[in-house]
């Protein structure tokens, strides 16, 4: 990843490239291929009419966030399967031409300057984003943008004039591997003859279109559905490979060959040594791109997979697990990781167990009988836990959950200092309880917001922003309480009577960080994209939704010193205790935050 001054580095936003063309209040919206996609991006093209120029062409990425305000390839396809993405953002990262003036032989950082003074001041709602960036320190952008199951960054030489096509000028940092691939053949679903259930993949070596594998997860049932009414039209007898037909089980026994038009993107583990794909999951068609583009990408410094850093560093691709995959880590199974929490620590099981003998009184009344996430260490490998459940002992319940459609899964709950010690045994560091209990888990007993400073916010200001959030919630009717998070931020519990389900309860958390955020547009963010968050505090509100979580009151914390999230007074915060002011070994206030 470059370093040093001549540098600055963006969030690598996964969605469609677009040109945004204004001449004289005419807008087009044009693809990589000069596709007119206007009409499939409405709001994009009305919030470009509206803009203070009379001619422009602005570079940008469209994107659709998926429900915690992270960009969704997926959920953009689905949108514009649906006739236009009328929920699509544009976060907009070069001006090439602004009334008159041709901004291309102007140095980057020049032409980011001119577009942010275009898109300052902004109502909230609007579409159009700028995209931030940070200058020199890469490594911490692309740590936030890892974190976050980001795709990566882009970093871009800051005096570099723009120049169309590939270029040393622009540097690609990933945190997976994904990349775009001919569609050659499909098969069918097992349950059903108008669905597909794999993609047989290829690209394009000295002009011949070549076998590399196929993907055989990712796919929804309305997504499967799509792609075979897409596909079956295009059917042929032969495979479409320079070497005929491939073998393999799936390839040999029940492919259908496709005349090669399509392109899909795909998120893959890693290459085999005869190139062929490992893991390969689906993630949607690329319709800005035409087959014939796609061809063999050797590694590259400029497109390139910077490895995991210490405390991760058997996982070849990102710290989002990926469907369908079965690679362990560290002798930990795939199907177990949501994510992995790159250069944790953790503490001994024996601190843990000690830790809570002597907390348990206290940390129960927030812990006892909610479903559990779970952050876990086992073999060297700290994640969030998913799937299939350790054998655990008699003291630790198990909560199977249902949802319309089908069973969700299965959640662990504890409520007692037995079932505390349990966690303990399979590993367990960090505990982030659901806001409802095991009785009633679709109705919230308690609502959360997190605030979360962004690069250069005074804790000062985080303070003051949640004693003005305590003021409004109070006026609403609410008690709240204060917690500190063991990490760089605050959360404000707001405990409930009202009968409210999940989609209610994000509804009004929802509203009223708004109405917070407003009162200040420049120092505060509602949205979970990073590029949006130096300089602000984001009022995260997304935690309130069903099975979304947040770390539970004196929950031990997964990083250097131990830190423990902690319930305290309001006096506490008044007198702006850091949010790590309490560690295992550090004493914290026993009384009650609430």
């Amino acid at each position: 990843m470059p370093g040093g001054d001549r540098w600055l580095h963006e969030i690598k936003w996964d969605g469609y490239r677009l040109h945004v063309r204004v001449e004289s209040g005419r807008v087009r919206l044009l693809t990589r291929r000069g596709l007119d996609w206007t009409a499939r991006f409405p709001p994009v093209a009305d919030a470009a009419a509206r803009l203070p120029f009379q001619t422009a062409y602005i570079d940008g990425e469209a994107i659709v966030e998926n429900r915690v305000g992270i960009a969704d390839f997926g959920a953009l396809q689905q949108a514009l399967a649906a006739g236009a993405a009328r929920n699509a953002l544009l976060f907009a990262f070069d001006l090439l031409y602004l009334d008159g003036r041709d901004m291309r032989r102007e140095p980057l950082i020049e032409r980011k300057r001119l577009l942010a003074g275009l898109l300052a001041g902004q109502p909230h709602g609007f579409p159009i984003h700028y995209s931030e960036h940070l200058l020199s320190d890469g490594q911490a952008m692309y740590r936030q943008a890892r974190a976050m199951g980001l795709e990566g960054i882009v970093s871009k030489r800051r005096d570099c004039p723009y120049r169309s096509g590939r270029s040393e000028d622009w540097l690609k940092v990933k945190s997976a591997h994904r990349q775009e691939f001919v569609i050659a053949g499909y098969a069918p679903h097992a349950n059903s003859s108008h669905a597909v259930g794999s993609l047989i993949l290829g690209e394009y070596r000295d002009g011949k279109l070549t076998h590399v594998g196929r993907a055989g997860t990712g796919y929804t049932a309305a997504t499967a559905r799509q792609l075979w009414a897409k596909l079956h039209p295009l059917e042929i007898d032969k495979a479409p490979f320079a070497g005929g037909r491939p073998s393999g089980y799936v390839v040999r026994n029940l492919a259908k060959w496709v005349q090669p038009k399509l392109v899909a993107e795909v998120e893959f583990r890693a290459w085999t040594t005869d190139r062929q794909l490992r893991h390969a999951a689906f993630k949607g068609l690329r319709e800005d791109k035409a087959a014939e583009e796609v061809v063999a990408e050797e590694p590259r410094s400029r497109d390139r997979l910077v490895p995991p850093e210490s405390g991760a560093r058997t996982l070849e691709a990102p710290s989002v697990r990926k469907p369908g995959a079965r690679k362990s880590v560290g002798r930990v199974p795939a199907e177990n990781i949501q994510r992995v929490l790159p250069g944790a620590v953790a503490p001994s099981q024996e601190a843990l167990t000690a830790y809570w003998r002597r907390i348990a009184k206290h940390a129960l009344p927030y812990l006892a009988r909610r479903p559990l996430t779970l952050v876990r260490h086992i073999n060297g490998v700290t994640f969030f836990h998913e799937g299939p459940l350790p054998p655990a002992p008699a003291s630790v319940h198990q909560l199977r959950m249902r949802k319309s459609g089908g069973e969700e899964g299965t959640r662990l709950w504890v409520d007692n200092l037995d079932g505390l010690l349990g966690l303990v045994e399979i590993g367990v560091v960090e505990i982030h309880p659901w806001g409802a209990t095991v009785d009633d888990i679709d109705r919230p007993d308690t609502l959360v917001f997190d605030l979360d400073p962004g690069e250069g916010v005074e804790w000062s200001f985080v303070v003051e922003t949640v004693l003005n959030l305590r003021e409004l919630l109070r006026s609403e009717g609410h008690e709240p309480w204060p917690k500190l998070t063991g990490g760089k931020g605050l959360h404000v519990m707001v405990p409930i009577t009202a009968q409210m389900d999940w989609p209610t309860a994000k509804a009004y958390t929802r509203r009223l960080a708004e109405k917070v955020a407003a009162t200040a547009p420049h120092r505060y963010t509602t949205a979970a994209a990073l590029a949006k968050r130096p300089g602000r505090v984001f009022i995260d509100y997304l935690r309130n939704g069903r099975g979304t979580t947040a770390v539970g009151a004196y929950s031990p914390r997964a990083r250097a010193g131990f830190p423990i999230a902690a319930p305290v007074t309001w006096e506490h915060v008044e007198k702006g205790r850091a949010p790590d002011a309490f560690t295992l070994d550090r004493p914290m206030p026993r009384s009650k935050a609430r």
